[in-house]
């Protein structure tokens, strides 16, 4: 399967699938990326073409010790070191192994030797399946499982702006990722009714997918009814559209984003309220910072990180306002996070002024630094 840094990730767990339905189970397989969503369908796909081949299935989680769980990195070693309890084959599944896959004092570690162990024995025991979104493509493992004729998918979460060769809103791969889920599911969406979806869940592929199941159980009727409008996506969405001056995106992805918090890379969902303050301040005051240097420079100041399209979004962004305003703008966010630091505590009520005093529509102007 050839990779490219840009390919979309239903391609590659569509290619995945075929490749399961027409040949037998590889030795292995790298399932990577931030995409925690077509991790575990690609996950979901193997263990039910193992378990219809009759492989034992020996799954495991790693968790760091403040999740709790029952992961035993000996049970583990065991069920790559050892025959089937009940089978010819095992289907060796792996959930976030990164941490335990990296080397110490330049050797590998105890995990990686016991995979590569298993990946290269001249006894085919079966099939190992790593997710992580931290797997990299040049580690060891991922080489071996490509080696070994397996496949080792990249899948990166979805873009949620359109590109900037094709500005269309209805071209961006979320609302096109779901157009082609709710044909999945046998809901036939228009565009604008996809767009409304996408836009009124965010950028959570799995609050998608339930938004769809409740739509299709709906008889796809009163789209307006049925999908609730819960997008607050992530701090970085919702300082995204209190810089961007979108005051009705702002105030309901605020409103969201402190009622039902976000879902992190590991699949928690953040709900604390002083942490996600503390998190929206830190990305308002990146995001001013970076727009003020950029109207400082008239646009010509290099930003790092990111891809092209964040990149020129910001850009976009920053001459929307002078510097001045940036500049008053990061003010106001300092004042927000002196608040945080005096042990006052901030709530979605004081992101929502600050939102409505820096709205590019009309708005009232109240002050910032106001309390309750």
């Amino acid at each position: 399967m050839a990779k490219t840094r840009e390919s979309e990730p239903w391609v590659e767990l569509a290619a995945l699938e075929a490749a399961l339905t027409r040949a037998p189970l590889a030795r292995g397989y790298a399932l990577r990326g931030e995409e925690r969503y077509f991790r575990e369908r690609a996950g979901e796909g193997l263990r039910k073409r193992a378990e219809g081949l009759g492989y034992e299935l020996c799954l495991h989680e790693v968790q760091r010790e403040s999740e709790g769980g029952d992961f035993r990195l000996a049970r583990l070693i065991d069920d790559l070191s050892g025959g089937g309890l009940f089978a010819a084959r095992r289907l060796v599944l792996v959930r976030n192994p990164g941490e335990l896959l990296k080397k110490v004092e330049g050797e590998d570690s105890v995990l990686t030797r016991a995979a590569l162990a298993f990946l290269t024995s001249r006894e085919d025991a079966g099939t190992l399946v790593l997710s992580d979104a931290s797997l990299r493509a040049d580690h060891v493992l991922v080489k071996t499982i490509l080696a070994a004729g397996g496949l080792a998918p990249a899948f990166r979460r979805l873009w949620d702006s359109p590109p900037a060769w094709r500005p269309d809103p209805l071209q961006t791969e979320l609302v096109q990722w779901t157009l082609r889920r709710g044909a999945e599911l046998g809901l036939r969406l228009t565009g604008q009714q996809a767009l409304y979806v996408s836009a009124a869940t965010g950028n959570d592929l799995p609050a998608l997918d339930g938004e769809l199941a409740t739509l299709r159980a709906s008889g796809g009727r009163d789209l307006r009814a049925s999908v609730s409008w819960t997008a607050g996506g992530t701090p970085w969405n919702v300082a995204e559209h209190v810089l961007n001056g979108d005051l009705p995106r702002a105030l309901s992805g605020i409103e969201a984003l402190f009622r039902g918090g976000f879902q992190e890379k590991s699949g928690r969902r953040l709900l604390d309220p002083s942490a996600l303050a503390i998190m929206l301040v830190g990305a308002l005051q990146r995001g001013a910072s970076a727009s003020l240097e950029l109207a400082r420079s008239g646009g010509v100041a290099r930003l790092e990180g990111g891809s092209p399209v964040q990149r020129e979004a910001a850009a976009q962004r920053a001459q929307r306002r002078a510097s001045a305003d940036w500049r008053a703008l990061l003010e106001d966010a300092a004042a927000l996070e002196r608040e945080l630091k005096s042990g006052a505590g901030l709530d979605a009520n004081d992101f929502a002024r600050l939102a409505l005093r820096w709205s590019l529509g009309p708005r009232p102007q109240p002050a910032v630094g106001a309390r309750r």
